[in-house]
Parts: C-alpha cells; sequence; structure tokens
C-alpha cells in the first residue's frame, strides 16, 4: 500500500506501508490498552509487560531502519525535553563531590551527612554523593522512562502519514472511551473494589481500573485531547467551504457524517463527568485549565471561531452529567483546595 500526503512537515513523497509500521501500530494499540486496563501499569508485573512490549517497538523500530536503507531519523525539536529529562534522572545517580552537592541541592547535602555521619568509615562515604537518595530506585524508574522514551521516539518516526496520526488519536479515544465507562460503571453500580473484586486501600473505584485517582484524571485528559483534535479535524474537513450558519449545522448534525462526531462528543462529556466523579483534585484543575487554554486558542484561528457551538455543547452535556452524578461531592472536594498546605491526598 503506497501513502502520500501533502501536509506541511509529514511525509510528501509516496512511500510503502511496510509491515513493520503495522506491527508498530498494533504493538503501540495493545501497549495503550493494557496500561490503563492493567491498574495504570503501578505494579511491578504491569511494569514489566510495558517495558516487553516498548522493547518489541523499539526492535522494529531498528529492523525497519536497517530495511529501508534510505530511510533516516526525523529531526524535530521535541527531542531536547525529552533528552533533557533523561540526563536530569542520569545526574541524579552520578556520585558528585559533597562540595558539588551543597551548591546543588544544601538539604540532601545536610540530610545525607546528618543520617550517615555515625557510620563507620563515615567521611569516605561522604565525600561523594548522589543527588538520589534511593539511587536502586531510581534506576528502576529510568528503565521505565528509557522504555517511555523510545516509544515517543518511534511514534515521531514513524507515524508521518495524516491517515496514521488520525488512526492513533482514535484508539487513544477509543481507550479512554473505555475507561472511562467503566468508570462511570463502577462508580453508579460498583461496590468501591477495582472490576467489582479486586479490593485496594488506595482505591475506592471511583477512577475506574486506576488505583490512583490522580493518574486516571491526567490519562483521562490526554484521552479526551485526542478526542477533541478529531473532531477539530472533522469539523474542518466535513466544513470544507461551507458557511456554519445554524441550519447547516442542524442539518450536518443529523446526518450520516455526524456520527462519529457525536461517538466522540460522548467519549468527552463521559471523560469529563467521570474526572469530576473520580474527585480527583489535580485531574479536575489541569481539565479546567486545558479546557479555557484550547477554547482561546481555538477562538484565535478564524476558521474555527465559527465552531464554537461545539465546546458549548460538550460543555453542556458534561455539566449535566456531573450533576446526575453527584454535584455535592464535587463541589466538596473543589472547595478543599483552599487548604492547599494539606497533602494528605490529591
Amino acid at each position: 500500500m503506497n501513502c502520500r500526503t501533502d501536509c506541511e512537515g509529514l511525509d510528501i513523497v509516496s512511500v510503502a506501508c511496510s509491515r513493520f509500521d503495522t506491527i508498530i501500530e498494533l504493538t503501540l494499540a495493545g501497549l495503550l490498552l493494557f496500561m490503563p486496563l492493567a491498574f495504570g501499569a503501578v505494579q511491578p508485573w504491569s511494569r514489566e509487560v510495558v517495558i516487553v512490549l516498548s522493547g518489541v517497538i523499539v526492535l522494529s523500530f531498528l529492523l525497519k531502519m536497517l530495511w529501508q536503507k534510505q530511510r533516516s531519523m526525523f529531526r524535530h525539536w521535541a527531542y531536547v525535553p525529552i533528552a533533557a529529562l533523561l540526563l536530569i534522572v542520569v545526574l541524579q545517580l552520578v556520585p558528585l563531590p559533597c562540595s558539588l552537592v551543597s551548591v546543588i541541592s544544601p538539604n540532601t547535602a545536610a540530610l545525607k551527612s546528618e543520617l550517615l555521619g555515625d557510620l563507620p568509615n563515615a567521611g569516605i562515604r561522604l565525600d561523594k554523593m548522589t543527588l538520589s537518595f534511593y539511587p536502586h530506585a531510581t534506576r528502576h524508574d529510568l528503565r521505565l522512562m528509557l522504555a517511555v522514551a523510545g516509544v515517543f521516539v518511534v511514534v515521531l518516526n514513524v507515524f508521518r502519514r495524516p491517515e496514521q496520526i488520525k488512526r492513533l488519536l482514535m484508539v487513544i479515544a477509543a481507550i479512554g472511551g473505555i475507561v472511562a465507562a467503566i468508570a462511570l460503571a463502577q462508580t453508579l453500580f460498583g461496590n468501591g473494589k477495582l472490576y467489582w473484586f479486586i479490593s485496594t486501600k488506595y482505591s475506592e473505584g471511583y477512577s475506574g481500573p486506576f488505583v490512583n485517582h490522580s493518574h486516571y484524571g491526567q490519562f483521562m485528559n490526554l484521552s479526551m485531547g485526542a478526542a477533541l483534535g478529531l473532531i477539530i479535524v472533522k469539523l474542518y474537513e466535513d466544513f470544507a467551504g461551507k458557511k456554519a450558519t445554524p441550519a447547516t449545522i442542524a442539518t450536518y448534525l443529523g446526518s450520516v457524517s455526524a456520527r462519529s462526531l457525536w461517538i466522540l462528543i460522548a467519549i468527552i462529556i463521559l471523560g469529563i463527568t467521570t474526572v469530576f466523579s473520580s474527585l480527583t483534585r489535580g485531574g479536575m484543575v489541569s481539565m479546567l485549565i486545558a479546557v479555557g487554554f484550547t477554547t482561546l486558542m481555538l477562538m484565535r484561528r478564524y476558521s474555527f471561531k465559527e465552531h464554537g457551538w461545539i465546546m458549548v455543547l460538550i460543555a453542556l452535556g458534561a455539566f449535566t452529567c456531573v450533576l446526575y452524578v453527584g454535584f455535592d461531592a464535587v463541589y466538596d472536594r473543589l472547595a478543599t483546595l483552599r487548604n492547599l498546605d494539606q497533602y494528605s491526598s490529591r
């Protein structure tokens, strides 16, 4: 199969979609589905699965690079923040002179000196120290970060065609919809357990399969972002060369071509509702900020000013659902933001 695109920054020549691309797309879809359903991939066994699947994706990409010798790595500034984050973590594992650690992190040097000062050969032990208090855990997390960074690089280099990007966004949005449906079902008909039979002291089942409701909130925010991106693309394509008048909008919403739009709207409304019902303050606040910023950016684009009705439609649907699920609990939870010195829960 040959693919061609005219979009700026994407591939503009016909390139065969290789089997490696198919393997990468399918494995990535499986990885994206596995992580939220496996309790947010916070347990050791699930993290190992994430690393293995990430390794399959990276290995497939390397084999593709060897097979297609004419292809080169895509150059993009997005590598910079990823590399900077990895370097920061690596820096925490490097033994540094105590004097340098005192400059970078005075509290770390002082606390380590206090805790290790009574041990035998304390002078030798404290001559050099790491910024990390627990290097073993830092190395463990670095391994997971390397796996995620590898997947990021592969996606940036492989998903270069509009149809690929749309499929990826659809997969992310669909997975978000599935997880949100589980969360809503557990909220309305749950017994306080994950999947109705797994007990945990960290969750009451309001955040779907996630153990941590803060993780659920951020996951759902990203999923809703993918769904909103697809909505914007669909409106741009369906209204190309048309004037978005109330009559044309009403006709469009009742047409067959708008069915996928309604599904995406339902996913976003379901996601917003479950983020609020999960009672994650961080997720709620970040979602409200993202909604405000996104709406502002869309209104600044002339081509999308006439489609502001979509945000109103989503807001009305989400507000109605939140009222049904339980607005009082959400209000009480947000009211605790006044006590920012209390970090017992997020």
